[in-house]
């Protein structure tokens, strides 16, 4: 009897065929996630390029408005100069609209289009330049880049002044001349300045531009002639003198107590004496008093800010309307002779009413002194903070301004601080002292 062999066949294992089907599906959800990774990286690439182009465009728009500014602060001279071709002087600064399409020679990939907007300032030689720059960015968006900044109107051929030892005599000021002379004094281009007493006043004083010094008394001239519209040739009846400038102005306030900020009530009536100490046989200190408010109206160039006569129009100016702006106040101007090498003065310099009275009634009023302690001694003891009486002048003293209160309040004191001739809008305290009666 035969024994039946083991059969040899064998059976694959359960679930093997299940196992391969696995595994493709697998490598098909692989490449799905692959092919969806560089689907993605192929559309951010538009997006990092646009975006890095726009940053270009951006940083493009920036330098030509910086070139604009820079370009501005270049200028040569202060005035136009028929012998200087191709200088842009600084009074020729003006608004405009232009596009470019090249930087420092170079091809930019977009049209940008450049605005430049001044304003003049009516109160100080400063422009206001608002520079713009727009363009259209890849994607069709508005984009624009815009820097603001002031141009002042300070002469070039000073810009090494600093470098100059400070012993020498040289001219200090942006209009090449003492700084000791107003900023308001019209430069003759012959080594004086001059200056009205008054917006119309007939009487205009001379100065020498190195000294500071009053050297002329000029009169007869036309009241309707604004100061920078003088010149040489207008000075025709003038008188020599020697003497030093002295001006400020003189503001009222009737609140209680007083508010020396906004001391901008009606101006009364007034003049200013100066009585010297020192020289007995020297001709009397002359002053001119006159009383102002300050007004803004609007021109072709664009705002202006201007002090005028108190009673004056718009038709006085040779404009259709203007908007008062509350200041008010009286301004003075006094010329005080001197002699002798030093040219030196000493004295006190007193407000004389006119149809009121000095004293400590309610009926009455006193004058305070604006006062600054600009060395920071503790104490009023220079010229140019106003004391009660001056000693030993020997230059021009400006903003020695006095405050007119009701005779029963006190003269009001606070941190001392300069206080600008013209605008004291900007200040936040002032000190004063009790000067009369």
């Amino acid at each position: 009897m035969t024994t039946p062999r083991a059969s040899s066949l064998t059976f694959p294992r359960r679930g093997a065929h299940r196992q391969r089907g696995v595994t493709l599906i697998e490598a098909l959800l692989a490449f799905l996630v692959l092919a969806g990774g560089v689907l993605s990286m192929a559309k951010l690439q538009p997006h990092l390029q646009a975006h890095g182009d726009l940053s270009r465009q951006r940083s493009e728009a920036t330098r030509i408005a910086q070139e604009d500014i820079e370009s501005l602060r270049a200028f040569a001279l202060l005035q136009a100069d028929a012998a200087a071709s191709g200088v842009t002087p600084y009074e020729r600064i003006a608004t405009v609209t232009s596009t470019v399409e090249r930087l420092n020679s170079a091809a930019l990939n977009t049209v940008f289009r450049l605005t430049r907007q001044i304003e003049d300032s009516s109160s100080a030689r400063l422009k206001a330049a608002a520079v713009s720059v727009a363009w259209t960015a890849r994607d069709g968006s508005p984009q624009r880049v815009a820097l603001d900044s002031v141009v002042a109107g300070e002469n070039p051929a000073l810009a090494g002044a600093l470098t100059l030892p400070p012993s020498l005599r040289t001219p200090a000021s942006g209009y090449a001349r003492s700084p000791g002379i107003p900023a308001s004094a019209k430069t003759l281009g012959d080594g004086r300045s001059v200056l009205k007493t008054g917006v119309a006043s007939t009487i205009a004083h001379v100065f020498d531009n190195l000294s500071a010094q009053v050297t002329q008394r000029c009169t007869d001239l036309p009241s309707d002639l604004a100061a920078e519209q003088l010149s040489a040739s207008d000075l025709t009846q003038c008188r020599e003198l020697r003497g030093r400038w002295l001006s400020g102005t003189v503001r009222f306030s009737n609140a209680s107590p007083p508010n020396p900020q906004e001391a901008n009530d009606s101006p009364l009536d007034l003049t200013l004496s100066v009585t010297l100490t020192d020289v007995a046989d020297a001709a009397s200190p002359s002053c001119s008093t006159e009383a102002l408010k300050t007004v803004q109206y609007r021109t072709a160039d664009g705002l202006r800010r201007e002090a005028v006569p108190l009673l004056a129009t718009p038709a006085s100016i040779g404009v259709a309307e203007w908007l008062e702006l509350g200041e008010r106040y009286v301004a003075y101007q006094c010329v005080v002779p001197i002699r002798g090498a030093a040219g030196r003065w000493s004295g006190r310099s007193d407000i004389v009413p006119l149809g009121w009275s000095l004293g400590t009634t309610a009926a009455d009023h006193q004058v305070c002194r604006y006062t600054a302690d600009l060395d920071r001694s503790g104490a009023i003891d220079r010229n140019e903070e106003h004391p009660p009486a001056y000693t030993a002048v020997d230059r021009t003293l400006q903003q020695q301004n006095f405050l007119v209160i009701r005779g029963d309040q006190r003269c009001p004191e606070s941190t001392a601080m300069r206080i600008e001739t013209r605008d004291v809008a900007g200040a936040t305290a002032f000190s004063t002292a009790q000067h009369q009666p």
